[in-house]
């Protein structure tokens, strides 16, 4: 049985697979490295704005704008990244559980049969579509619950050590430059 496994793991569909999903992660946590150069890059070009007296210091709070743009789509590739690492610990997990695997690899939905009689009755077109109705219901539950879970993963990068020290101390940066300048 170890062996098995052992040969599962070493396959090069399962090997291709991982490899995409380690892809997409970095991905992701580039990008997210990524709006936090941005939003520093902003924040400078901002304040030498307003040391340079193009913008009026009451109109500092201009700042907070990109700031918090950048904090929500960091936020959200965060959210994207645990989501990627979600589904590769399910995938190495239900190899070394011996589980079938199969679905993570090639999955396809939305098949419709395509081998229908062209003289069918009005009874089998109402069956197919109640089927065909029957599969977007779960498609759309399916959908339903990966938005939930990007939420979900969304509003825990909010409150993630990535995003909230790095954010906020830029919120504060910008509210003692505001109060220190009066």
């Amino acid at each position: 049985m170890c062996n098995s496994i052992l040969e599962k793991k070493e396959s090069p569909a399962v090997q291709a697979h991982i490899n995409m999903l380690q892809g997409i992660i970095n991905r992701m946590a580039s990008n997210s490295a990524n709006c936090k150069t941005w939003s520093i890059t902003i924040l400078a070009a901002l304040l030498v704005l307003v040391v340079d007296g193009k913008i009026d210091l009451c109109n500092l709070w201009i700042c907070y704008i990109p700031i918090g743009l950048f904090f929500f789509l960091d936020c959200f590739y965060l959210g994207l990244e645990r989501q990627f690492v979600e589904k590769q610990e399910k995938l190495i997990d239900n190899i070394n559980k011996g589980l079938n695997f199969e679905e993570f690899l090639f999955s396809a939905s939305g098949k419709i049969n395509k081998e229908i009689d062209a003289d069918v009755t009005k009874t089998y077109w109402q069956k197919f579509i109640k089927k065909l109705h029957d599969k977007n219901k779960k498609k759309v539950a399916r959908e339903l619950e990966n938005y939930r879970k990007q939420f979900l993963n969304t509003l825990k990068g909010v409150i993630s050590f990535s995003t909230l020290p790095f954010y906020s101390s830029m919120i504060v940066f910008i509210s003692i430059s505001y109060l220190l300048s009066k």
